[in-house]
C-alpha cells in the first residue's frame, strides 16, 4: 500500500490554531504588498503586508519616513534601505493597485523580518497588539545587511530572538485607535496578485 501521509506533530499541533503572527521572533518569508501609506496628521509610511514559509501573515508593519511636518525620520529611512538591501531592490516606485498606492519593486521579494509584539490600549480602554519590524534579514542566509557585508557569521538575529521580549506600550500613551484593531477584518482577504516592478531576480541575493 502506498503511504499518503506520515504523522508530523509539528504540522499536527497547527490545526485550528490562527495563522497570523502572534509572537515576538524571527520570521522568513515573502512580502505579499508594500503599500505607500498617510496618517491623518500627514505622516508618510511604507506599510508591510508579510507571509512566512509556513503560511503565518502580519499585515499592518508601518515603517515611517517623514513627519506630519515633511522631515524625514532617520531611523525609518535606514528600515527601508535595510528591506531593499535584503531584497535585492535598487529602487522603489509608485504604482496603483486598486485603491492604494503600492512599491511593486517588492511584491512577492523573500525576506527575513524579526518582528516584535507590541502591547497596546485601544480606545475603549481594553489590551491589543501590534508588530513592529527591529531588523530585516536575509531569508537565505539569516545574516542581517551589515553581516554580509562586512563577512560576519549571522548572529544578530540569534541575539535577538534570545534577548528580545515583547514591548508593552499599554497605559503609556493617550487612548486612541491604534489602527490595529480591526486587523482580523483585513487578514485573509484575497486579492488578486499586484504588479512586480522589473526588478532583479532571487538569483541576485546569493546570500
Amino acid at each position: 500500500m502506498a503511504t499518503i501521509f506520515t504523522y508530523n506533530q509539528n504540522q499536527a499541533i497547527k490545526a485550528g490554531q490562527s495563522s497570523f503572527i502572534n509572537e515576538t521572533g524571527a520570521y522568513t518569508g515573502k512580502i505579499l504588498l508594500a503599500k505607500w501609506t498617510t496618517s491623518q496628521g500627514g505622516a508618510k509610511a511604507l506599510e508591510l503586508s508579510f507571509e512566512t514559509d509556513d503560511g503565518m501573515k502580519a499585515d499592518y508593519l508601518s515603517i515611517y519616513y517623514t513627519k506630519r511636518d515633511g522631515s524625514n525620520l532617520p531611523n525609518g529611512e535606514n528600515m527601508i534601505q535595510a528591506i531593499m538591501g535584503c531584497t535585492g531592490v535598487k529602487e522603489l516606485t509608485i504604482a496603483r493597485y486598486k485603491d492604494s498606492d503600492i512599491a511593486p519593486e517588492l511584491t512577492d521579494k523573500r525576506i527575513g523580518l524579526f518582528l516584535q509584539k507590541v502591547l497596546r490600549t485601544k480606545q475603549d480602554g481594553s489590551d491589543t497588539h501590534a508588530f513592529q519590524i527591529l531588523c530585516p534579514f536575509s531569508a537565505g542566509s539569516r545574516k542581517t545587511l551589515a553581516e554580509h557585508l562586512e563577512n560576519k557569521p549571522a548572529e544578530r538575529i540569534d541575539w535577538l530572538v534570545a534577548n528580545t521580549k515583547d514591548k508593552d506600550d499599554r497605559n503609556r500613551q493617550p487612548p486612541q485607535q491604534t489602527g490595529y484593531a480591526d486587523y482580523n477584518q483585513v487578514y485573509g482577504q484575497a486579492v488578486s496578485a499586484p504588479p512586480q516592478g522589473q526588478e532583479f531576480s532571487d538569483d541576485d541575493i546569493p546570500w
